[in-house]
């Protein structure tokens, strides 16, 4: 055996599994650390912003309250609204939905809601209602907006143009690390 590790062939190999496994581990722990700590600033923020989540499910209620204003006054494709926020409720209760699929259902349900919106205000709501479809209408475009102006695209964007390079994305591809998303 001691022949065998003695060959320079031998050694060499050994160097450099012990520098690609080194390589790897790093990878898989560091870089995996610092993708997470990236990703996790969608549901969690350190700093006064904040977090998209939150501001999704603020949106969801808002919809969810416009739903049952729409069901009330016997608008058609109330449900669709209310099943898409619903859905996105569900994604952000389970954390394990990558950040651009999250987006394309919010998408469709702001585009369901914009639609509900437009039929509220053509119906004659009741003063009680006009009330709550107005603090749900403001409560949606505040969340709306806080979403839109929302730095964590940014600090992705900043993040991948730092990292989304060879060798970086090929690591972290071999050893499983997860790269964040935007929400775009």
């Amino acid at each position: 055996m001691k022949k065998f590790l003695s060959n320079p062939t031998v050694a060499m190999i050994l160097a450099v599994l012990v520098v690609i496994g080194t390589m790897l581990i790093s990878t898989k722990v560091d870089f995996g650390k610092k993708c997470a700590q990236t990703s996790g600033k969608f549901y969690a923020r350190a700093d006064a912003e904040s977090p998209i989540a939150d501001r999704l499910r603020d949106f969801c209620t808002a919809a969810e309250k416009m739903v049952l204003l729409g069901q009330r006054y016997g608008i058609d494709d109330t449900d669709d609204a209310y099943e898409k926020a619903e859905k996105v409720l569900s994604q952000l209760r389970q954390q394990s939905t990558e950040a651009e699929e999250l987006f394309e259902d919010y998408s469709e349900l702001l585009s369901d809601t914009f639609a509900l919106e437009s039929s509220l205000v053509r119906r004659e709501l009741s003063e009680e209602d006009k009330a709550a479809y107005s603090s749900a209408q403001h409560d949606a475009a505040e969340a709306k907006a806080a979403i839109d102006a929302s730095s964590y695209n940014t600090e992705v964007r900043s993040f991948l143009s730092q990292y989304r390079h060879f060798p970086t994305t090929v690591l972290a591809a071999l050893t499983g690390v997860r790269m964040p998303q935007l929400f775009a």
